[in-house]
């Protein structure tokens, strides 16, 4: 008791002086709102974390009561018509139909062996909403000359046990649509899929088709905070995992909870511990946080460099290696393992090397929490 008295006395003390130090002209009102955020947040992770587990845990059998599992579903197999490509370039935008996105794709591509970088959605999103938007805004200005989304809203808008369903065949068809470009001169290792949330998990059945079909391995999938439910704990032909490509890397902002927290690729990072994002008290705030950060790492490379450790407790007590990796697009095909760092709340969200050393921020609810049981 000593010890938590100790720590509240330390921690409140921290916070006067935050608040003192402020100086005119700074939000006093945004100051103490994240304040707020903080502790609201401790509060309510482990609950959302439970909830999302007892979910997850009865997912597989929920959908065979519904008929909404993958066996069950391929006795009348979705319709993949609605399925669309966004193509989007500094001087035009256009949406493709399926039937005709790999002659027009390589027709508009400027030279054959260019890479071509491929956005999937997740969970309620398309391509018309804030994450492409961000990623393709961020890649084209960074020397891009185009970028593609996946606008599979027609078949994951509603009803996620389904839609969880549901990307397993929309991933099938893609795989069948980028293999059928390698034999129009598109080479795999140029490749490129970046999947948000569900959109995680088609880019890996992408990758697990494209393979039986060429033999060939696609160059790169990055998984932005994977979904979770109905995903974790699962076999890992099931969902994103690290043979789905060459070089598989995920960044985890909303693990336990939207995200999986399970490290499912060959590099996983742990922005933050991988939860309770800076400024966010929602969950889907967390969730987002993925591309949010992404997109930062196309205009600024080397804007996240993450540490290997074994867990974010080793990471908070700086107990880690000197092994050093950049999270997001300059992420290194040769790394491997866990790696964490921390990040800023707000835009452009890099630390730099100050993020590689842990600097408590946390509130006074999840110290005490940390304090009690460790």
């Amino acid at each position: 008791m000593r010890g938590i008295l100790s720590l509240v006395v330390s921690q409140i003390a921290m916070f006067m002086t935050a608040a003192q130090s402020l100086q005119n002209g700074t939000n006093v009102v945004d100051f103490l709102g994240r304040a707020l955020q903080k502790e609201v947040q401790a509060v309510k992770q482990p609950i959302d974390e439970s909830i999302a587990f007892i979910g997850s845990s009865q997912c597989k059998h929920v959908k065979k009561l519904l008929g909404v599992s993958y066996e069950q579903l391929q006795e009348s197999e979705p319709d993949l018509n609605g399925l669309t490509i966004v193509y989007r370039s500094k001087l035009v935008t256009a949406i493709i139909n399926m039937t005709y996105v790999v002659e027009a794709l390589q027709a508009r591509s400027s030279e054959g062996a260019q890479e071509l970088v491929l956005f999937a959605h997740g969970f309620t999103d398309d391509p018309s909403k804030d994450s492409f938007g961000n990623i393709s805004e961020a890649y084209l200005g960074n020397g891009h000359s185009r970028v593609v989304a996946l606008d599979g809203s027609s078949l994951i808008r509603w009803l996620y046990l389904r839609a969880s369903t549901y990307v397993r065949f929309i991933g099938e068809r893609i795989g069948h649509v980028l293999a059928a470009m390698v034999q129009h001169g598109q080479d795999p290792k140029k490749i490129h899929l970046v999947g948000h949330s569900l959109g995680a998990h088609i880019a890996g059945f992408i990758g697990k088709t494209f393979y039986n079909l060429t033999g060939s391995r696609i160059g790169r999938i990055t998984g932005l905070d994977p979904a979770g439910p109905c995903f974790t704990h699962v076999d890992p032909d099931l969902r994103l995992k690290e043979s789905d490509a060459d070089f598989v890397d995920v960044i985890h902002t909303d693990s336990g909870v939207y995200g999986i927290k399970e490290a499912v690729g060959h590099a996983d990072y742990y922005p933050n511990g991988g939860s309770q994002q800076p400024s966010c008290v929602f969950q889907t705030c967390s969730h987002s946080y993925a591309w949010r950060l992404y997109g930062a790492s196309v205009t600024r490379p080397r804007a996240f460099p993450a540490v290997k450790c074994n867990s974010w407790e080793e990471f908070k007590k700086g107990r880690c290696g000197n092994e050093i990796s950049y999270m997001g697009l300059a992420a290194e095909p040769s790394a491997r393992g866990k790696f964490y760092l921390q990040t800023s709340g707000d835009y452009p969200f890099t630390l730099g090397e100050e993020g590689l050393k842990y600097k408590n921020n946390d509130g006074i609810v999840k110290n005490i929490q940390d304090t009690l049981f460790g």
